[in-house]
């Protein structure tokens, strides 16, 4: 996209759909100001920065449409480096957005999603590890996953990939240095020193690497599939854990046919809980396609959680495919008795 397309200004309201008390729309671009203006009393230019004042918005007729308070932030001293003007008024879905409409009617056009954060990329206040980590703190679900973000947004990731970068610049620059001048004296430990400060640099990338999985699973939550033979017990154990009746338990064989998935958060890490179809020889088509559905679950999990019942002989070990993931054992049913096969199984039991 050329860089004209990003001279526009765009307004958006920042608030999520609904009702609420208070809404708030945003604009942003070389206009934001006259925009302003015209959808209001006309002060908005010679407004103080950053300062809330009370205005109305008015349709081209003159009549209020809502009034609240309207707060200017000159560039480059503002979220997206822009002329910004923050408009907060009254949280009904129609006021919004005939305030939204009204701006629009004044020569703004509609951002579009994630688009002021772009912005405030591309004009340099937020590098890309900053500008990810403003959806994260958006859409954290848990203490640990806020922290996290808390933690991208204020740019440590970043600084710690720049200073990366920096280190192989520095020794880009001294092996052309190297190259260019074979002629001079070069001390020669300079080649074990380069080389010692390539092997830091990949042992910080390494190190970058090696929180990956630990950043998605903060982000996305564990995907935990609890799978198991029929009737053991799976069901009832996802509704346990979710604390309401989630899934039909049934004493018939069976019962679940299709995987169903909801989050829970457990000690500030979320679990993407999977309740699956009993693993057996299917008995019609319907039930060849949940286990088909159990099998692309396990294959995909972070988690598994095989549950068995307790009461019963202790069947042949269940058949994972290769570089399944972590794998916790769960007898149900201890309430019937533990069957001897059972005796001296690393397992969590319940009932």
């Amino acid at each position: 996209m050329s860089p004209d397309a990003y001279r526009t200004t765009i307004a958006a309201i920042a608030t999520p759909p609904g009702m609420g008390a208070v809404s708030l729309v945003r604009i942003s671009g070389p206009a934001a100001v006259r925009v302003a203006d015209l959808a209001s009393d006309g002060r908005v230019s010679a407004q103080a920065p950053r300062t809330a004042r009370h205005a109305c918005i008015r349709d081209a007729a003159g009549r209020v449409i809502d009034d609240g308070l309207l707060t200017v932030f000159p560039a480059p001293h503002s979220y997206t480096g822009e002329d910004c003007v923050e408009f907060s008024g009254h949280g009904g879905m129609r006021v919004t957005r005939e305030v939204l409409e009204r701006l629009l009617a004044c020569g703004a056009v509609p951002a579009g999603p994630g688009e002021f954060t772009r912005r405030a990329f591309l004009n340099g206040k937020l590098d890309l590890t900053q500008a990810e980590g403003v959806m994260d703190l958006i859409a954290a679900q848990s203490r640990l996953s806020l922290r996290a973000a808390r933690s991208q947004l204020e740019g440590i990731l970043g600084r710690r990939t720049t200073e990366a970068r920096d280190r192989l610049l520095e020794t880009l620059a001294h092996l052309e240095a190297w190259i260019d001048f074979p002629e001079e004296d070069i001390d020669p430990l300079t080649g074990t020193r380069l080389c010692a400060g390539v092997q830091a640099v990949l042992t910080t990338v390494d190190a970058l690497l090696a929180t990956a999985d630990q950043g998605r699973i903060l982000r996305e939550g564990v995907h935990t599939v609890i799978f198991g033979q029929p009737n053991v017990g799976k069901s009832s154990l996802l509704n346990r854990l979710l604390g309401c009746a989630r899934a039909i338990v049934s004493e018939t064989p069976g019962t679940t046919r299709d995987t169903i998935e909801e989050s829970v958060n457990l000690l500030g890490i979320p679990l993407r809980l999977v309740d699956t179809a009993g693993m057996r020889e299917a008995a019609n088509l319907i039930e060849a396609d949940g286990i088909q559905r159990t099998t692309r679950q396990i294959e995909a999990a972070d988690l598994l959680l095989e549950v068995a019942d307790a009461s019963s002989p202790r069947p042949a070990a269940a058949a994972l495919p290769a570089g399944a993931a972590q794998h916790l054992l769960v007898l149900n049913k201890l309430d019937l008795g533990e069957h001897p096969s059972w005796a001296g199984v690393a397992a969590v039991r319940l009932s």
